[in-house]
């Protein structure tokens, strides 16, 4: 299984090999427990049991600047969201652009997007159920706003 790293080659998530078993996230694989980070690339963080000071957070997220987004429960990571700087390479995408690389999705629904409690904005969210992989595309524009894989 060839190995590969989603910050390096983020189109990864466009082939139709996509496989989320053999890529990482800065480092970090789905599923893996994750003990340390180095703090000097978080972003932002939260800690659902508010026990956020040493950062090893068991329930929440941790945002590096990379713009991955660790989704943490049991202090397993059990979703990656790439926002901000990890979308980079994927702002200019549209739905079409999209569905002509990896085909039509699974289901369509819209939704906002959450910032912690702050409403940021709406989306419509591509579901594609064998790549667990959801693309939020932004209504005011179209273009990709959010990923979400895992």
């Amino acid at each position: 299984m060839k190995k590969t790293e989603f910050i390096e080659n983020p189109e990864v998530i466009l082939s139709k090999e996509f496989d989320i078993k053999s890529t990482s996230f800065g480092g970090i694989y789905i599923g893996e427990n994750i003990q340390e980070l180095n703090g000097q690339e978080i972003s932002e963080y939260y800690d659902n049991e508010d026990k956020n000071q040493n950062l090893k957070i068991k329930n929440g997220w941790i945002l590096m600047e990379s713009g991955i987004q660790y989704v943490i429960k049991n202090s397993f990571v059990k979703m990656i969201r790439v926002k901000e700087n990890g979308l980079k390479k994927f702002v200019n995408f549209d739905e079409v652009q999209i569905q002509k690389l990896i085909g039509k999705p699974n289901k369509i629904k819209n939704d906002g997007i959450m910032w912690v409690w702050d409403y940021v904005v709406e989306a419509k969210v591509h579901h594609y159920k064998k790549k667990k992989l959801k693309i939020h595309y932004s209504t005011e524009n179209g273009k990709v706003c959010e990923l979400e894989i895992g």
